[in-house]
């Protein structure tokens, strides 16, 4: 029984911080933000805005309440995680 808990929490934890790229990808693309931004709000160190990634789930979540996009906290963290890995290469766990 102590094996079975063990193991089930184990799982539990290894799937919350779990993000899909995929996912953020194409909600962003869905979203159109490239309406609004340009590759180099992203790539180009000395114009960007975002400094941490915690910074870029705060801009995140602020665009898609501006567009209503309607999107949920793990859609959000999805499309955080996408930017990050595409563009920032913040540490995630600050």
């Amino acid at each position: 029984m102590t094996r079975f808990i063990t193991i089930a929490f184990s799982v539990l934890f290894c799937t919350c911080g779990y993000a899909d790229m995929t996912k953020g990808k194409k909600l962003f693309d869905n979203a159109k933000c490239m309406e609004c931004h340009n590759v180099e709000d992203f790539k180009d160190k000395k114009i960007r805005k975002s400094k941490t990634f915690l910074q870029i789930q705060g801009r995140v979540s602020a665009c898609q309440i501006e567009n209503d996009a309607q999107w949920f906290d793990e859609d959000e963290h999805d499309v955080a995680v996408y930017l990050n890995k595409k563009y920032y290469h913040f540490k995630e766990k600050e």
